[in-house]
């Protein structure tokens, strides 16, 4: 199997200068370089600098993709936003992991299937889709790092976690996924329905408790009104949220800030077997749902059921493969149709004439016998 690794790395927060642009060009002359993004790709050989270090002085996020199933996200967040123990309670051995420099934390999400059977996944497109999380993640949004513990904790237990590991904390919205976070899940292969049986315990967040955070903007010192004002005209990123952030520590100083009462942690297994019921439960859903579009299908067929054996005459006449594909197609719904209304025995007489009218054409005769038109619905 051809190797294949996938690097992109992207500036937000600020483009990069004409110095950085020509510092990242000197590492590859694969890279495909603007100033706000750098793309590597390798079909044999390795990058030669360090992922972590590429990101830490010149980019905000990454992501690395291989033929072989690793998936990695990296994200450089600064410390004037996040607080460091937010992280703590998600990170897992070789999957979720932190470090710190002097002005930013690096979050680094890597997911390993080293004999993963999965088709071979291109990474063009992706990091775009992605990119919301980090400004998710900056507001305090931890649903990402739930997700990824959720997916990572399965295959880590009995190796670097306990057997049956417990549960970090659930944030809430759970319930509520963005397309970014969709997205996520698409990439990771995460299962969906043990996303739905986490979710169960995730509370609702108040919206109205941030406009509430406008009544403490009085007391914010006037030194730190200079400050965010001075912020604003130098037009540094994010003041936004950190002004949020300080007004969330004067609410909460004065105990006016509403903290939701942590839930009892549950055991993977049994996230894990509240999926498999709600699987079932879905795939059942599923099923009764499609045999009612069925059932209406079959009764607005019901009327034309005669044109549509002349029909179905009409195109074996042709004596064409894609002819056939539709006579045999519309034969299907007729015996469906047939069992519906209890006529499958009249349907078999008039399959069987067809069949002895056309014993001189092989290719319709092996496309009926694969379908087992004669039989019934199971």
């Amino acid at each position: 199997m051809s190797e294949y690794q996938y690097y992109e790395f992207q500036s937000i927060d600020r483009p990069l200068t004409l110095e950085e642009q020509t510092e990242v060009q000197r590492l590859s002359s694969r890279v495909k370089l603007s100033s706000t993004q750098a793309i590597f790709v390798y079909n044999y050989g390795d990058f030669r600098a360090d992922p972590e270090q590429v990101l830490t002085r010149y980019f905000d996020m990454m992501f690395y993709i291989t033929n072989w199933g690793t998936r990695q996200v990296l994200f450089r967040l600064p410390l004037t936003l996040v607080d460091p123990t937010w992280f703590q309670p998600y990170c897992l051995p070789d999957a979720i992991a932190t470090g710190i420099t002097p002005d930013y934390l690096i979050l680094d999400i890597t997911i390993r299937e080293e004999e993963s059977m999965t088709p071979w996944v291109e990474g063009e497109g992706w990091l775009p889709r992605l990119l919301p999380l980090r400004d998710d993640l900056l507001r305090g949004d931890l649903r990402l790092l739930y997700l990824s513990w959720l997916r990572g904790a399965q295959h880590l237990a009995g190796v670097h976690l306990p057997a049956d590991p417990l549960e970090p904390p659930v944030p809430p919205n759970l319930d509520q996924l963005s397309p970014s976070l969709k997205t996520f899940i698409e990439l990771v292969e995460l299962d969906t329905d043990l996303v739905t049986a986490a979710a169960q315990a995730s509370g609702q967040q108040q919206p109205e408790a941030e406009a509430r955070l406008e009544e403490w903007l009085s007391a914010l010192s006037e030194a730190e009104v200079q400050d965010f004002l001075l912020k604003l005209v130098r037009r540094e990123p994010h003041v936004d949220l950190q002004l949020i952030n300080r007004l969330k520590e004067l609410a909460q100083a004065d105990g006016s800030a509403a903290l939701a009462a942590a839930a009892e942690q549950r055991p993977l297994s049994e996230l894990v077997a509240t999926a498999a019921i709600l699987k079932q439960q879905r795939q059942q859903q599923e099923q009764a749902a499609a045999r009612a579009k069925r059932q209406r299908q079959l009764e607005i067929l019901a009327p034309k059921a005669a044109q549509t054996w002349d029909r179905i005459h009409q195109l074996i006449a042709l004596k064409q493969a894609k002819a056939y594909d539709e006579a045999v197609a519309l034969l299907q719904d007729l015996r469906d149709l047939a069992e519906l209304q209890g006529c499958l025995p009249q349907f078999r007489q008039q399959l069987q004439a067809l069949k002895s009218n056309y014993s001189n054409r092989p290719a319709l005769l092996q496309r009926l016998q694969s379908t087992k038109l004669s039989g019934t619905l199971t």
